[in-house]
């Protein structure tokens, strides 16, 4: 059930619950005199795309930056979204996954306090203030800001808040569960950044086999030949195991193909690894390790090795300037940024030779400010809270083992959490979207229903952007081919 509304003195008029949704819509230049507490106004406008809205631009204390959009024809909910990387420009994830705008919802978007790409983690220099509002209280005060503007608006109480957000964004879905669990009734967290320490670790780690030079990012350990090779042996070796053999792995888990099949032998340099190479690939499938043999991070499942966009390409291998000048992969921009910016604050750090021994001590401050890995959801849950996580299982920026992981501790910690937290894992998804299987799921839907029955969701449909679907299952359980057509939702039992 969604919770009682809170009469705000600054947000809404209580007296005025029962006016239309539509009583200000055309108002919008009156939205430029509102005040409230440490909020700036910077500019109001009124638009006609996707829909008919109010945009309010403005600022809270000196530097998280906001927006609100606020449809003519409102729905009476609210839905915020999160942002990928390191933020710094005002993004809205709800937008991208649900299309909140066209569907009647008023919504938000923040740039956490401060502006760079998305991949730049430099302002994080010696700026302590800004680490936690990127790490957390951002969202959670935009969130109660955009409650006010909207309260304000349309002189009516929201019925239902909801969050999404995937990669960065899962993460900060996350942390409003566990530190902020007022604020929104329905989570959306997709392939959640949620150890980031871990993670970095895991981006430095691969980084340093494949750019074992850190002065010469030009050409990787790793080429596309040596990619598609391994891919091809996976998939010949494992393709079948769903009852279906179409070129798609449906649970990587199950496959127990071995790297090491493609060992050079002596004298041989053609379609085979070298002892270099399978050390790269051995980085990414079991994650990263002290030099006493301790885990730091978990390991990826198979899936994108031969894929360029948002797959091993982009993420984990790269090329020259493939993530922009000098930053050859996104593991190496986000590794390096996340070290010398937030772990070490030294932007001349370097990773060569650097061994990973103090590396879990040197970033405990990181990990108490950025982390989203608490398993206690006790108060979330208690007022009604919903969580529904996602992740694709070729996911090469965030390993899919990092939400299984996270979703065991929850329900190790209290079994009966299985009502309000269901994770849906992906076939052949890359990182947030996209990839060759049925990665087209209609996640705010399955979130609106979730709130409007009270039925926790175990089945999903996930369609193919050519046309077809398949059957998700809610986690641990898996789609199980039965027989038929094989782009078929009732062609899939859950087992």
């Amino acid at each position: 059930m969604p919770r009682k509304p809170r009469c705000l003195s600054l947000a809404l008029l209580c007296g005025l619950a029962s006016v239309g949704p539509a009583l200000l819509a055309n108002e919008c230049d009156q939205l430029s005199a509102l005040e409230l507490p440490d909020v700036t106004v910077t500019a109001v406008a009124e638009l006609g795309d996707p829909v008919p809205h109010c945009k309010l631009d403005g600022r809270i204390g000196h530097t998280i930056g906001f927006t609100v959009w606020l449809p003519r024809e409102w729905n009476g909910r609210f839905a915020m979204g999160g942002q990928g990387g390191f933020a710094g420009t005002i993004e809205n994830q709800a937008q991208a996954f649900g299309q909140v705008l066209q569907r009647g919802y008023a919504t938000a978007g923040t740039d956490t306090g401060h502006q760079a790409t998305a991949i730049d983690g430099s302002w994080a220099l010696h700026d302590l203030e800004a680490i936690v509002n990127y790490g957390h209280l951002a969202i959670h005060r935009v969130s109660e800001v955009a409650k006010a503007v909207i309260g304000e608006h349309y002189r009516r109480p929201i019925e239902t808040s909801y969050f999404l957000g995937c990669s960065n964004g899962g993460r900060q879905a996350l942390q409003e569960a566990q530190r902020y669990p007022e604020d929104f009734d329905v989570i959306l967290a997709g392939a959640p950044a949620l150890d980031f320490d871990g993670l970095a670790a895991a981006f430095l780690y691969v980084t340093q086999r494949m750019y074992p030079d850190m002065d010469d990012p030009s050409s990787p350990l790793l080429t596309g030949a040596d990619r598609k090779l391994l891919r091809q042996a996976i998939l010949e070796q494992c393709d079948a195991r769903d009852g279906v053999e179409d070129g798609l792995l449906s649970d990587p888990p199950s496959c127990d193909f071995q790297p090491q099949s493609l060992s050079c032998a002596r004298d041989e340099v053609e379609g085979c690894f070298s002892a270099d190479e399978l050390e790269a690939v051995r980085a990414i499938y079991e994650g990263p390790r002290t030099t006493s043999g301790d885990p730091l991070h978990v390991g990826f499942p198979f899936g994108a090795e031969d894929v360029d966009p948002n797959g091993w390409g982009l993420w984990l291998v790269g090329r020259e300037n493939g993530a922009g000048a000098g930053v050859p992969s996104a593991a190496f921009g986000f590794g390096t940024g996340l070290a010398r910016y937030f772990v070490y604050q030294d932007p001349a750090w370097s990773y060569e030779g650097y061994e990973f021994s103090t590396w879990d001590a040197d970033s405990r401050a990181v990990q108490e400010t950025l982390n989203a890995d608490d398993p206690d959801l006790d108060s979330f849950r208690e007022r009604g809270g919903k969580l529904l996580m996602f992740h694709g299982w070729s996911d090469a920026a965030l390993s899919a083992n990092m939400s299984i992981g996270y979703v065991r501790s929850v329900l190790a910690r209290d079994p009966s959490a299985e009502r309000d937290v269901r994770l849906f894992m992906v076939p052949e998804m890359l990182h947030c979207f996209g990839g060759p299987g049925p990665t087209v799921v209609d996640w705010l839907g399955a979130m609106e229903e979730w709130q409007r029955t009270g039925e926790t969701p175990s089945e999903l449909e996930a369609r193919f952007a050519g046309g077809g679907a398949r059957k998700l299952c809610a986690w641990p359980k898996k789609a199980v081919f039965k027989g038929g057509d094989e782009r078929s939702f009732d062609a899939y039992e859950c087992r």
